[in-house]
């Protein structure tokens, strides 16, 4: 499957703009009262956009608003108006540590990289929590990771590093991901009744949650870059074999746009013809799936069960700005047809 480029970057743009006509004079999107949730994924998607004073702007009122002293992007008493923010307290705080220092807005980037290390755990991973208690999986763990990567923090980036590597390697059956560990490291495959979807990907199921094992690629690919070293490379490769694995619906579906970049990544390094394809299966999802207005909207299906209105401006915005990201970031991997 050819990857038409100039596709991409025509609905990235698309994206881009749907989300600036919504910004408000003083910078923001949403109410100070709603928190983290509108906005967190937007100052990265509007500076790989090309709007810099806009996305600089929304950082300002994001300093003036919601930046407490630690470093936490999510205030003292404002987290988000879903609870994901402080189930996964890495997650959003990840976005935009990544999208500040991006921006050279380093007072913003730095000290909240510092902040996040008192979320990481012994095994290397970032913590995420369900009823308050501690566990580790893929998507705070390659988005902390990474937010400590980009602003140069290459010790604890290796940590987290070492953790998915650990979390590839000990997966015990070849139809499933398992994508939980204990804070000490070891995988949790004791799944409860009715549970599957939140802790493993199953290849032989279709409508499964994707981002976790494509969050991961992401992480390790460009921890290789910055790095040179094999092991997360051979660890995203394991994760991609996996996904070929996966049903046919991989590649198109809603949680599939982080594994798409992750392919991007991966078909760039190792030019994996099998990565290239599925970088841009992917893509020509996303763009097909946009509307003409050129925001996005969620499916009703059971991986969104969480969310009761998939229309609600903040959902609308979130997605919008994570799809016109990967789009122009998997258009500018180098993957060419």
């Amino acid at each position: 499957m050819a990857m038409d480029g100039n596709k991409y970057t025509e609905s990235a743009r698309r994206g881009a703009g749907w989300i600036v006509e919504r910004q408000r004079s003083d910078g923001s999107f949403f109410d100070v009262e709603a928190g983290i949730g509108g906005y967190y994924k937007v100052p990265y998607a509007l500076g790989v956009s090309g709007f810099v004073p806009e996305a600089i702007r929304l950082l300002r009122w994001v300093k003036a608003h919601n930046f407490t002293s630690e470093g936490d992007f999510r205030a003292l008493s404002r987290k988000a108006t879903s609870a994901v923010h402080d189930d996964w307290p890495t997650y959003g705080n990840g976005w935009l540590i990544q999208g500040a220092h991006r921006l050279a807005q380093f007072d913003l980037s730095c000290r909240g990289a510092k902040f996040l290390l008192r979320h990481q755990v012994p095994c290397g991973g970032f913590q995420a929590l369900k009823n308050g208690e501690p566990y580790v999986e893929c998507v705070g763990t390659s988005w902390a990771g990474l937010a400590q990567l980009t602003v140069g923090n290459h010790e604890v980036a290796t940590g987290a590093a070492r953790c998915l590597e650990r979390m590839v390697s000990g997966q015990p059956r070849a139809d499933r991901f398992y994508f939980r560990m204990t804070p000490h490291g070891e995988l949790i495959t004791d799944v409860p009744e009715g549970e599957a979807l939140s802790y493993y990907v199953d290849s032989t199921r279709s409508k499964q949650i994707y981002y976790h094992p494509g969050i991961a690629m992401i992480f390790l690919c460009r921890y290789h870059l910055a790095t040179g070293e094999a092991s997360p490379l051979t660890a995203a490769q394991a994760i991609f074999d996996f996904t070929r694995r996966c049903q046919d619906d991989v590649y198109c579906f809603p949680p599939s746009g982080k594994l798409g970049l992750g392919c991007a990544l991966l078909a760039t390094i190792t030019n994996n013809p099998d990565a290239h394809q599925a970088a841009g299966a992917v893509a020509d999802y996303l763009v097909e799936t946009q509307t003409a207005d050129g925001f996005w909207r969620l499916p009703e299906e059971d991986v969104y069960r969480s969310i009761e209105n998939k229309d609600d401006p903040e959902v609308v915005m979130d997605i919008t700005a994570e799809f016109t990201t990967f789009l122009w970031e998997i258009a500018a991997s180098g993957v060419s047809g």
